[in-house]
């Protein structure tokens, strides 16, 4: 265990400046890709770069991405009841914002015949998906890579943890307190974030928690925030060169201008 006793702090705040960095292409890539992409339709990119994406997300963060989707439709489905994957009014706050990774599993793992039915038809042919997220396959991924983290010492270790666990909480994050604190311009309890605080905070996660609420009214829109800066869309189109499917829906307070609808 030579490493670890000859290292630097040095080098061990360069590995979690990195895994950082990792850690928010993640993110973004999630919201850009697996959220508004393959689960939702809104914005369409080619196979192979979704597969590629999955097949990353799979290796830097340990997403299963066909249990991500299915769990994730069952949500929007099923919005803060009980048979919500997630729903911090049922579970609490903290414990969806620090455990929002087990419920899905969970959900999916217990469900998988329901979910194959219900959400994952349109990925039956997918075979790298499927690969990926088999029980066998996660396991291994995500016990490997620490193991051998583990063994390389401090520097890779803190690599390893700043691109996982940052990403764990801030998904929860979304899930928790985008469905307890900020603003609901819509009738459902998906929130939008409110006060400087909570705005800064969203665009680490893609921008999502910035029209949260919006997104559970208009499900299949390529940008929660039509109109206003929305990060995650302006990733998904603007750097990965996505197409959205569909024209977002106005939000409340906005009116289509008089040449668009003469």
């Amino acid at each position: 265990m030579g490493a670890w006793t000859s290292f630097s702090w040095t080098g061990v705040a360069l590995g979690a400046l990195l895994g950082f960095v990792v850690c928010e292409l993640n993110q973004y890539l999630t919201s850009a890709v697996l959220h508004r992409g393959l689960c939702h339709g809104a914005i369409r990119y080619p196979p192979w770069f979704n597969r590629s994406v999955a097949a990353w997300l799979w290796l830097t963060a340990c997403v299963p991405p066909l249990t991500w989707i299915a769990a994730h439709r069952h949500h929007h489905a099923n919005s803060d009841t009980d048979d919500d994957p997630h729903a911090p009014c049922e579970k609490g706050v903290w414990s969806v914002m620090l455990l929002t990774w087990y419920y899905v599993t969970r959900w999916a793992r217990e469900h998988r015949r329901f979910a194959e039915e219900r959400y994952l038809r349109a990925f039956r042919g997918e075979r790298l998906l499927r690969l990926l997220d088999g029980k066998a396959a996660s396991y291994a991924n995500f016990y490997l890579q620490l193991g051998f983290s583990v063994l390389a010492g401090p520097a890779w270790l803190a690599f390893w943890l700043a691109r996982i666990v940052p990403y764990m909480l801030l998904s929860g994050y979304v899930n928790a307190v985008g469905h307890t604190w900020g603003e609901r311009p819509y009738r459902n309890l998906g929130t939008d974030a409110a006060g400087p605080l909570l705005t800064c905070l969203a665009y680490l996660m893609g921008g999502e928690p910035l029209g949260h609420n919006y997104h559970h009214r208009h499900p299949s829109s390529p940008t929660f925030r039509p109109r206003r800066l929305d990060p995650g869309y302006w990733f998904a189109v603007r750097v990965l060169r996505g197409t959205p499917i569909r024209p977002s829906p106005l939000p409340p307070g906005f009116e289509e201008p008089a040449e668009a609808t003469a």
